[in-house]
């Protein structure tokens, strides 16, 4: 288990480690399982166009929660900050905008502004899920949990 011995809201990197790096080893993953996501989704909803009343946002929200927490808990994990957990979950949640807005609203032809909607709730629930795996790495940390 990583010990921390800085503040949270501190550099944690390793002198040897860039930040890029970092942003690199935490999102690689998370963005190419992401991508494949929202790939079988949008095939799924151009094959069959009424399971658009079954992929709403609500019942997305679990798994966008899910890369979320994926994303805050290894930024912490490859020696980040609680900060640099939650520039990678605003990254990594730009990904459901551009899925909902060029995907949904413009290819498919739901409507730009619906796709706005979801697409911000998606970044949302990206957001919240790297809050909440930075946090639960971080008290572990400092409770000395192992």
């Amino acid at each position: 288990m990583l010990v921390r011995e800085i503040p949270a809201w501190t550099t944690g990197l390793d002198e040897r480690m860039s930040e890029m790096e970092l942003f690199y080893k935490t999102l690689k993953w998370p963005v190419i399982g992401l991508l494949i996501t929202g790939g079988v989704h949008f095939t799924i909803e151009a094959i069959w166009p009424d399971l658009k009343t079954f992929f709403i946002p609500p019942v997305l929200a679990p798994l966008l929660l899910a890369y979320g927490f994926w994303v805050g808990y290894r930024a912490i994990q490859v020696g980040g900050t609680y900060l640099h957990a939650i520039v990678a979950g605003a990254i990594l949640g730009i990904l459901p905008i551009v899925l909902e807005v060029v995907g949904f609203g413009v290819i498919l032809g739901r409507g730009v502004p619906e796709g706005e909607l979801a697409g911000i709730f998606g970044f949302a629930y990206i957001l919240f899920g790297s809050l909440i795996g930075a946090g639960f790495v971080l008290s572990r940390e400092a409770t000395g949990a192992k």
